[in-house]
C-alpha cells in the first residue's frame, strides 16, 4: 500500500514539470455493474452461470495536470473500488443463488480534453489490484472456492462536469480480458469479465499554478 501511494505521489510530482497548472482532490461516488461469466464447460449445468448487477460504492483522490496544448490534461486517481454480482447457477436439478464481491485498489490514468471550461471528455487504462474477496458459494457438493486475479487491467471511458470547486464524472468502465473466477463447480471454473456505470462526485481541494 505505502509503495503503491509513493508511487501515486511520484507520478503527480514527475507531470507538474511539464504541465501549466496541477490540480489535487478527493472524490466518491457509488457504481451500477458486476461479473459476467463465459467458457464455461461443466457437463453437469444445465444453463451458463449469469449475473445480476448490484450496487457498490468508490472513493479516493485524484490529480489533475493540465498540459500546454489547450484542453488537453492527464488526470491519474487512486481509487478503492468494490465490484461484485449476484450468481445464478441452474443444473439439470437445482439452482443456486450466491454472491460474489471484490475490493480493489484502482490507478486510473485518464487523458482528456476539457471544452468551454466546464466539459470533460477522457479516457484511459485502469490499473487494478486486487486487495479482498468474498464469495458467497452454495454449501453443496461440487462447489469450491477459487480466487480471482489480483491484478488486472480495465478501461474507463467518462464525462466531466465542473462546477467552481465540484466535479460531477459519469464513467463506463469495463474489463474485456479475463479476470479468473470466483469459484468451481465440478471442476470448472467459468472465466469473470467486468462492466460498470460509475457516478461521481468530486471536490477540488487547491491547484497550483
Amino acid at each position: 500500500m505505502k509503495k503503491i501511494i509513493l508511487s501515486f505521489t511520484c507520478f503527480l510530482i514527475a507531470f507538474t514539470a511539464i504541465s501549466q497548472e496541477l490540480e489535487f482532490g478527493f472524490k466518491a461516488g457509488l457504481s451500477k455493474g458486476g461479473f459476467t461469466y463465459s467458457n464455461f464447460t461443466a457437463n453437469t449445468v444445465k444453463y451458463s452461470p449469469t449475473n445480476e448487477n448490484i450496487s457498490t460504492y468508490n472513493f479516493g483522490a485524484y490529480g489533475r495536470l493540465k498540459l500546454w496544448v489547450i484542453g488537453l490534461y492527464v488526470q491519474p486517481e487512486l481509487m478503492y473500488n468494490k465490484r461484485g454480482s449476484n450468481v445464478t447457477l441452474e443444473t439439470t436439478t437445482d439452482k443456486y443463488i450466491f454472491s460474489n464481491t471484490a475490493n480493489y485498489l484502482e490507478i486510473p490514468v485518464l487523458v482528456g480534453f476539457k471544452m468551454l471550461k466546464t466539459f470533460r471528455i477522457y479516457g484511459g487504462p485502469n490499473f487494478q489490484i486486487m486487495t479482498k474477496q468474498k464469495t458467497d458459494i452454495p454449501n453443496a457438493p461440487k462447489f469450491a472456492s477459487s480466487d480471482l486475479t489480483k491484478k488486472t487491467t480495465g478501461i474507463q471511458l467518462g464525462l466531466g462536469l465542473d462546477l467552481m470547486k465540484l466535479r460531477f464524472d459519469v464513467k463506463y468502465d469495463f474489463n474485456a480480458g479475463n479476470m479468473g473466477t470466483p469459484f468451481l463447480y465440478d471442476g470448472s471454473g467459468p472465466s469473470a469479465q467486468n462492466t460498470m456505470l460509475t457516478f461521481q462526485i468530486g471536490y477540488k481541494l487547491f491547484g497550483v499554478l
